[in-house]
């Protein structure tokens, strides 16, 4: 089983991203991802961004994730 953690973007630098993750701040390989801007949510991936989600997914994602 793989699991890929909801990030938010804080910052891109070439192919690099600084991202929030429930509020620990990780640089990660976005490469892979099209059009990412500051502020979109991404799925992570072992180091690497893997799909661009929506606010709302990210937030229900985290809570769960929180729960367990």
């Amino acid at each position: 089983m793989c699991l890929a953690i909801p990030a938010k973007v804080i910052s891109i630098e070439k192919n690099l991203a600084k991202v929030d993750i429930a509020g620990v701040l990780r640089k990660v390989d976005v490469r892979l991802l099209e059009d990412l801007k500051i502020g979109d949510y991404i799925l992570v991936h072992a180091g690497f961004g893997i799909e661009k989600i929506n606010k709302r997914e990210a937030k229900e994602t985290l809570k769960i994730l929180e729960g367990i």
